[in-house]
């Protein structure tokens, strides 16, 4: 019989599929939830089902502290670039400062100048800007304090045709190069420039008790009797929220821990140090913090359709974090048809089946019976100290079992059969374990995928086939990206295309050149993206700075040297030869010293930024070794920031170099109109006539005439 004709040979059954339930792709959670208890609270920013807070323990971006529910500092409290803690007590009105080495805040002069009522601070550039709301009689102001010399350089207030009331000054932020003030008592945010000048001010709605900007541009104001924070961008206000973990993204971690009241932690600051108040004295004891949540809260699944009749559900996968606050009841019911979401609600405890979860375990089996539509209920129960976090649940369907390679005697009975299936799933969960491993194994051998972390660093494994040493300090991007660029180079390592292409996967600039930049705004619609210039070579070859003249092939020029101290070392009368004391060595070749002298030399031109510090220089004498002859000898040469006319910079008609302070462009500055500073000028009496003219901001240049002078007449 012809082979065409017989039957196929069995085969195994393809292998399960898979559910995932999680925050990223969505919980299927019904809206009403199991009877009895309250629904989960699911994190904004990891998407995990967690127990709700006791009500009034919510943490809430407008608390009182100004924190944003614990995601920046408070209002009162500032960090500058030099690393040094301010800090402004409201109560007793004084400007603070850390002393790490007494581990304690001192008090501030502020030059003389008296604090009212202050209220809010920032700093940034070497000056501190602290937000007074005045008092009675006095106008509320900012002042510029000089962090180093702790002296009052400025205070500023918005002009009086801007404010229908006078202003007071509750909350400040730095944003976009300007300085933010909100003004309580005209409902309004002024914008003030660096160096002092009143911009605009916009006018939202309330009374603002604290500014804020994000990584990205954004701007929170936090209004005073609301639990929300209005989310400005682009002058209007985008979004209005209220959990501090739906924007905790958008903001770096805090320097120190912050509590609800605004107190904060500063012992990871210097040993000994601990909590302290909002007006910077010490607490004998960390502050009551503490959150409870709720005992138990449960939910119910949608319908999850498997579009198999009789489906025989499998296992269930949890992962869950913080297992030791609580744990987690599972229990799931299975139909041929789909029930509505009041008919599933309304299903008795006894249609339920519990999945047998043992303490510490993460994967079980689903008893229920076989059916194509399963629904899982959730709950989570708790000690009311912490809350168990389910991270993701993995559904695996349909059952395969190993029974398929048995006699079909020993499935016969649906109940022995479903015993066996169950019994083999020991088993068939190890054979699945290595299945899993070797499917996953082309994994390992892609610079994308493969692990890079400390305890299985295969991306090094990796690298060291194409002969690269990666920089354990580097970030994983950016090793991953040099493996899987590095091997397009092995062809031409050893040379100077392959060295500069090296350099310039190490600095990270292999993706920047003759790429279109965006257009700047003051560019016309229609100009096209200008294109980045190319990337520099880098790397020099000495033997490509020889100016030498050979006898009937070189001609006499500027470059040309015919003899000299600097070329291969000749002896020169009167440079680096005396009569009598140089001894002549004859044993120089000519026809090969061109050969001999820089063949072997190059430099390498990198930013100073690069090779700044010990570990950068090792990493990049490692990349050396690699790429580079044992015999050549390179030079590093660090490229410092500098502006050089017509290479790197141009003078035209419309370079400004310097700009003249607006109070000093007339021929004289009355007493009063200027306060004396570090930037203030004083104007002279005026050049003398034996002094000639200088250019400045009131000369004119005119073209002078190229016609001849007309004969001088002589009067007889």
């Amino acid at each position: 019989m012809s082979a065409a004709l017989l039957p196929p040979p069995a085969r195994p059954p393809h292998d399960p599929l898979w559910v995932r339930l999680n925050g990223k792709l969505g919980w299927r959670l019904l809206e009403s939830g199991a009877v009895g208890l309250p629904p989960f609270a699911e994190d904004a920013a990891s998407g995990d089902l967690t127990l709700p807070l006791e009500p009034g323990l919510a943490r809430v971006t407008g608390e009182a502290s100004g924190s944003l529910g614990g995601l920046i500092v408070p209002g009162n409290v500032a960090l500058d670039g030099n690393g040094t803690l301010w800090l402004l007590d409201r109560e007793r009105a004084r400007l603070r400062q850390f002393d790490p080495c007494a581990c304690s805040f001192r008090d501030i002069a502020c030059g003389g100048v008296r604090l009212f009522a202050p209220s809010a601070i920032a700093a940034k550039g070497g000056r501190i800007y602290a937000t007074d709301a005045g008092s009675t009689g006095i106008p509320g102001t900012v002042l510029v304090i000089d962090s180093a010399s702790q002296i009052v350089r400025a205070t500023w207030q918005p002009p009086s045709s801007a404010c229908p009331n006078p202003w007071q000054p509750t909350a400040i932020a730095l944003f976009q190069d300007n300085v933010l003030v909100a003004d309580a008592a005209n409902g309004m945010i002024h914008r003030f420039a660096l160096w002092g000048g009143w911009i605009s001010a916009i006018e939202p709605a309330g009374v603002i008790s604290r500014l804020a900007a994000d990584l990205s541009g954004r701007l929170y104001a936090v209004i005073q009797g609301r639990d929300d924070v209005d989310v400005w961008h682009e002058g209007r206000i985008v979004e209005c929220l209220a959990d501090p973990a739906e924007i905790a993204e958008r903001f770096c971690c805090p320097p120190f821990e912050i509590a609800r009241d605004g107190s904060f932690d500063l012992s990871a600051w210097c040993e000994g140090a601990g909590w302290f108040d909002p007006s910077g004295e010490a607490l004998a004891e960390p502050p009551d913090d503490s959150i409870s949540y709720i005992s138990a809260a449960s939910s119910i699944s949608r319908a999850i359709d498997s579009s198999i009749s009789r489906c025989p559900w499998h296992s269930i996968k949890l992962h869950l974090r913080n297992g030791d606050a609580g744990r987690v009841v599972i229990e799931t019911h299975t139909s041929e048809i789909e029930l509505r979401e009041d008919e599933i609600t309304a299903l008795p405890d006894s249609s339920w089946t519990a999945i047998p979860l043992t303490p510490g375990a993460s994967e079980a089996l689903i008893l229920s019976e076989p059916g194509r539509y399963l629904w899982l209920r959730i709950t989570l129960i708790g000690g009311g100290q912490g809350s168990p976090s389910l991270k993701q649940i993995d559904i695996e369907y349909p059952r395969i079992s190993l029974r398929r390679y048995l006699p079909a005697a020993m499935g016969a009975d649906p109940v022995s059969a479903d015993f066996l299936d169950r019994f083999l799933g020991v088993f068939d969960r190890g054979i699945r374990g290595m299945e899993t491993t070797v499917d996953a194994q082309a994994e390992w051998f892609d610079p994308r995928t493969t692990p890079a972390n400390s305890s299985s660093d295969m991306l090094s494994w990796l690298a060291s086939w194409i002969g690269v040493s990666l920089d354990r300090r580097w970030p994983e991007a950016r090793r991953r990206h040099f493996v899987r660029s590095a091997a397009k180079l092995f062809g031409c390592r050893g040379t100077e295309p392959g060295l500069r292409g090296a350099l310039l996967l190490w600095l990270g600039w292999d993706t920047l050149g003759e790429k279109p930049q965006s257009v700047p705004h003051c560019a016309p619609v229609c100009a096209e993206p200008p294109i980045t210039p190319a990337m520099p070579r880098l790397v020099l070859e000495h033997w490509k700075l020889r100016r030498w003249l050979f006898l009937g092939g070189s001609r006499l020029g500027g470059a040309a040297r015919i003899w000299g101290a600097a070329l291969l070392g000749r002896s020169q009368l009167g440079e680096n030869a005396q009569t009598g004391v140089t001894r002549l060595d004859a044993s120089r070749d000519p026809l090969r010293d061109p050969f001999h002298e820089s063949a072997h030399q190059l430099s390498v031109f990198l930013p100073a930024h690069s090779v700044d510090r010990a570990d950068k220089r090792a990493s990049f004498r490692r990349l050396l070794g690699e790429q580079i002859p044992a015999h050549v000898e390179p030079k590093i040469v660090a490229v410092e920031p500098r502006m050089r006319i017509g290479i790197q910079a141009a003078l035209g008609f419309d370079s400004v170099v310097g700009c003249w302070p607006p109070s000093l462009r007339g021929s004289s500055t009355a007493l009063g109109e200027m306060q004396l500073g570090r930037a203030s000028l004083l104007p002279g009496t005026g050049p003398s006539s034996a002094t000639p003219p200088r250019l400045g901001t009131t000369s004119r240049l005119r073209r002078l005439s190229t016609k001849p002078a007309p004969p001088e007449r002589i009067t007889p």
